[in-house]
């Protein structure tokens, strides 16, 4: 699997959908979406989907945001059954061979997160998007992934949290049979394991809420020293293992947001009430295109200095911050929950 910050030949998105899904916000959702799309069309193509009866709503949104014809004319719609749009986790995986530009896709099981939300339609959703690309092989693997649970350097290592793949509402494998397995179907070499993700994530902790590889050669993680942070001691840990694993040189912290989100997802956290705030707000999940990186804003005083430390591992990329409190505060997910990138190539 090559690195995200390799060119790449489109992005897949979904337009969000159904006021009772994003917590009654769906008008600022869409706001923050569509600055974060038209970001994304200004470097590379989009294959958008809509869920059935969403392309008026899209277009009153497009006609708003005065999206360019230049632009425009990199975007692809595609009406496809919808329970919810992170593309990150529902979205085929591409492999790329080290000799050629011959694209493999991966299709991974979907399961909702755990059985936590709604996913019949979204089971499908991996089979429509490989119909609509033009594959007709791929590897179908009868495996429970996501997308976000794994991170890659493009070099063949990955990582990844035993919170989230080693979850019983996933499946019965032990660590070293998958391994094994992701290790395969991502063409890695190695694949170092963390305890854990950010405290109060629904999917269980994602690596791409933790920590990023980077051209740089360095890996951005999430810091705090705050001990009073709900994720101090994750963290730290996971400090600890990638310093064991990769020196601690290479290590940059992120600063999380210092100011309270309010969580608005509350229902299906029963256990996690206690927890003060959306406490999975950060800036790792972090979106790179072919030449820019979409880092999250949250109206934050730290918003400023995580973005410039991003920059600084991504000399070659226009790195810049959007909005994603309302995206964060409703969904749950960010920026690279969002979306899945196709790499330049054939299938």
């Amino acid at each position: 699997m090559p690195a995200q910050w390799v060119p790449h030949k489109l992005t897949i998105l979904a337009w969000p959908f159904g006021e009772s899904e994003w917590q009654g916000a769906l008008a600022e959702v869409r706001r923050e979406f569509m600055a974060f799309l038209c970001q994304i069309l200004a470097d590379e193509p989009v294959l958008l989907l809509l869920a059935p009866g969403e392309a008026e709503s899209f277009a009153e949104a497009q006609e708003n945001e005065h999206l360019s014809l230049s632009n425009g004319a990199n975007l692809r719609l595609a009406t496809v059954a919808l329970d919810d749009i992170w593309m990150r986790d529902i979205a085929p995986i591409q492999l790329m061979q080290k000799s050629s530009d011959h694209l493999t896709s991966v299709k991974w099981q979907f399961n909702g997160w755990g059985g936590k939300f709604p996913h019949s339609q979204d089971c499908a959703v991996g089979y429509k998007l490989l119909e609509l690309m033009g594959v007709g092989d791929f590897f179908d693997v009868p495996i429970i992934l996501e997308g976000g649970a794994v991170e890659v350097d493009g070099e063949g290592t990955g990582l990844t949290t035993r919170s989230c793949l080693l979850n019983p509402n996933r499946r019965s494998l032990d660590e070293e049979q998958l391994s094994q397995i992701i290790k395969d179907y991502f063409g890695l070499e190695r694949l170092v394991w963390l305890n854990n993700g950010l405290v109060g994530d629904h999917t269980d902790g994602h690596i791409d809420m933790v920590a990023r590889f980077t051209p740089s050669g360095n890996i951005l993680i999430n810091h705090t020293d705050d001990r009073h942070n709900p994720h101090f001691h994750v963290l730290q840990d996971n400090y600890e293992r990638l310093s064991q694993e990769f020196g601690a040189s290479r290590l940059i912290c992120l600063p999380l947001p210092q100011q309270t989100i309010n969580r608005a997802v509350t229902e299906n956290f029963a256990d996690l009430s206690k927890i003060e705030g959306l406490v999975c707000a950060n800036y790792a999940n972090f979106y790179v295109t072919t030449h820019s990186v979409i880092v999250p804003a949250f109206a934050d005083q730290v918003d400023e200095v995580a973005r410039s430390i991003v920059a600084s591992c991504f000399p070659y990329h226009q790195v810049v911050s959007l909005p994603a409190r309302a995206i964060l505060q409703n969904g749950g997910g960010i920026f690279n929950c969002l979306a899945q990138q196709v790499p330049k190539g054939s299938f």
